[in-house]
C-alpha cells in the first residue's frame, strides 16, 4: 500500500489517480475585508506577528487528534480530492476525482485505511466493489497524503521565517488572516530545527528538488482560533507553474472509520486473479 502514503506532488495515482480539493471553492473561500479596518489595538497587532501566529498554529494543528482536507491543483491532469485524516484510532481515507481514463471511466480512485487494513474501491471484481490489503507496520511515521500538506507548509513558513501579514479574509464564512511567504528550497534543505520536523522537512524538499523547483509562494489563512482554514501553494519546476490549494474543516470532530460491508470486500489475492482473468464475459 505503499502507494497510497505517497500522493502525487500532492495527490500521486494509486489505482487511479489522487487529488481532491477547492473544486468549487477552487482558490478562495471568499474576498479580502478591508485590511485590518475591523481590527483594533493590541489584539490586531498581535495578529500581523506572522512568526508568532504561525507558530502558534503549528502547535495548535500538532495537537488536532482529526480534520479533513479538500485539495485541488497541481498539474492539468490532477482532479479534486477529499481526504480525512484521525490519530486515534487510526482511520484516513482519499476520495479522488480525477481525470477519466479507459481504466478509470469515472475518474474517481476511493481508499480507506485503517488499523485492520487498507481499502480501495474497484470495478475489476465480480460481485465485489473493493479490495483489501493487510495494516500498515508503521502508522506512527505514515505519511499519508490523506492529512494534506498542512504540517509542510506551516514547517516550511516557520523554517525559514519569511511569512508577512497581508491582511484580514473571509474563507468559508469567518474572518482569517493571510500571510503569506516565498521558500527557498535550497535554503530549506539546510534548515535543522524545531519548526520542521525531520520527516516532513525531508519529503518536502525531496519532492520539490526532483520537480525541479527552486522556490514556492505559500499563503495560509489562520483563524482567530489558531486553526489554518486554507492553503496554497505556487511553485514552477519541470511542469510549469503549478498551485495547490487546500481547505481544512472538522478539526478534532472525530472521524467515523468509513469500511466497506464485509460481503462486498475481496483479498489483494483475488483483486489480482481478477486482473489477470480480464473482464467478464
Amino acid at each position: 500500500m505503499q502507494a497510497v502514503r505517497k500522493i502525487r506532488k500532492f495527490a500521486v495515482p494509486v489505482v487511479g489517480s489522487l487529488v481532491l480539493a477547492v473544486g468549487l471553492t477552487a482558490c478562495g473561500g471568499g474576498g479580502t475585508s478591508g485590511g485590518d479596518a475591523k481590527k483594533s489595538g493590541a489584539s490586531a497587532s498581535q495578529r500581523k506577528d506572522a512568526g508568532a501566529v504561525l507558530a502558534a498554529a503549528a502547535k495548535k494543528t500538532g495537537e488536532q487528534n482529526s480534520y479533513r482536507t479538500r485539495q485541488s491543483g497541481g498539474s492539468s491532469e490532477d482532479g479534486v480530492t477529499d481526504m480525512a485524516w484521525q490519530r486515534t484510532p487510526f482511520f484516513s481515507s482519499m476520495r479522488v476525482h480525477g481525470k477519466k481514463t479507459k481504466d478509470n471511466p469515472s475518474g474517481e480512485t476511493y481508499l480507506v485505511d485503517t488499523a485492520d487494513g487498507a481499502y480501495t474501491k474497484t470495478d475489476k471484481i465480480p460481485g465485489k466493489d473493493w479490495f483489501k490489503m493487510d495494516p500498515s507496520s508503521d502508522k506512527k511515521s505514515d505519511r499519508s497524503r490523506s492529512r494534506g500538506l498542512l504540517t509542510e507548509f506551516l514547517g516550511a513558513l516557520n523554517a525559514t521565517g519569511s511569512a508577512k501579514w497581508i491582511g484580514t479574509e473571509q474563507v468559508g464564512g469567518r474572518p482569517t488572516d493571510h500571510f503569506q511567504g516565498t521558500v527557498t528550497i535550497a535554503e530549506l534543505a539546510k534548515y535543522q530545527g524545531p519548526a520542521m520536523d525531520k520527516e516532513s522537512h525531508d519529503w518536502y524538499v525531496d519532492v520539490m528538488q526532483k520537480g525541479g523547483k527552486e522556490q514556492a509562494v505559500i499563503d495560509l489563512w489562520v483563524g482567530e482560533d489558531d486553526l489554518v482554514a486554507k492553503s496554497r501553494e505556487v511553485s514552477s519546476g519541470k511542469k510549469g507553474q503549478e498551485q495547490i490549494v487546500e481547505e481544512y474543516s472538522d478539526y478534532g470532530t472525530g472521524l467515523k472509520a468509513e469500511v466497506p460491508p464485509a460481503d462486498r470486500v475481496a483479498t489483494f489475492d483475488e483483486y489480482i486473479q481478477a486482473l489477470a482473468n480480464g473482464p467478464s464475459a
